[in-house]
């Protein structure tokens, strides 16, 4: 796994919990967000370097 798809997916899990517990009272909402749109960004960082 390389280093920006872990801290992307890292970051955007502690910001879906985050959005998930104020937007639908429930962080698994929003940790399945996080993670999903963290690796997208991660993976698509990868490819451009």
């Amino acid at each position: 796994m390389n280093k920006a798809l872990w801290i992307c997916s890292l970051l955007g899990a502690a910001l879906g919990i985050s959005l998930g517990l104020a937007l639908f009272h429930t962080p698994f909402w929003g940790l399945a967000l996080g993670l999903g749109i963290g690796a997208v960004v991660g993976a698509s960082m990868q490819r451009r370097h």
